[in-house]
């Protein structure tokens, strides 16, 4: 639900192209207001829809400009969807999250509804059942707090935000929207330095 990282995921898919024959890229939950048990007003629809205007004007990736009714703005059951898939799958989910935030960003549907969750595990491959079974789960859920809690051990305040892991240990690489050229570069600039 971060639109920034909406905004960046054309630069991301570019960037892993780019550079798959030297680095994997992973998914690390930062969780987006984790904390919200209130739909969002009316004020807050017009502050996130001028917050999409710049992150659409910046990196012209498209919104549709709506959400779901009675909304609560929180990422942690969709957070918690991602990683049960990427664990099921045994590799990143970026396809699944990516399907996630077009629902989201373009069509304004809920994604913090289980069954749309389990709907678009199911379309990606994965049973219904068990995606809404995962979404209970306690481990996969205490895996999402333990990739939030440890995504801000790094500093990622700004979203998206690029980590760099090598022998074991992660620094932030950047943090918030870059094109894919300066990923690429930075990330460049990592392999040349650690030669």
């Amino acid at each position: 639900m971060c639109s920034w990282c909406w905004g960046m995921t054309p630069q991301i898919e570019i960037a892993a192209q780019q550079l798959s024959a030297q680095v994997e890229f992973d998914l690390l939950m930062g969780g987006i207001n984790i904390h919200g048990t209130q739909p969002i007003g009316d004020y807050g629809k017009r502050h996130l829809y001028k917050l999409w205007k710049e992150v659409q004007a910046t990196t012209t990736q498209n919104f549709g400009f709506k959400l779901p009714e009675s909304f609560i703005y929180n990422s942690t059951l969709s957070c918690t969807a991602v990683v049960a898939m990427s664990r099921w799958q045994g590799k990143p989910a970026f396809d699944y999250l990516h399907r996630l935030q077009q629902l989201f960003f373009l069509e304004g549907v809920d994604i913090n509804d289980p069954m749309r969750l389990a709907q678009v595990a199911q379309d990606c491959g994965w049973m219904r059942d068990d995606m809404a079974t995962a979404l209970n789960d306690l481990n996969v859920r205490e895996v999402v707090q333990f990739e939030i809690d440890t995504s801000r051990s790094y500093g990622t305040n700004a979203l998206p935000s690029v980590l760099w892991e090598e022998d074991g240990k992660r620094v932030l690489l950047t943090g918030g929207w870059v094109d894919a050229g300066t990923l690429v570069q930075l990330v460049r600039s990592k392999l040349n330095a650690a030669q």
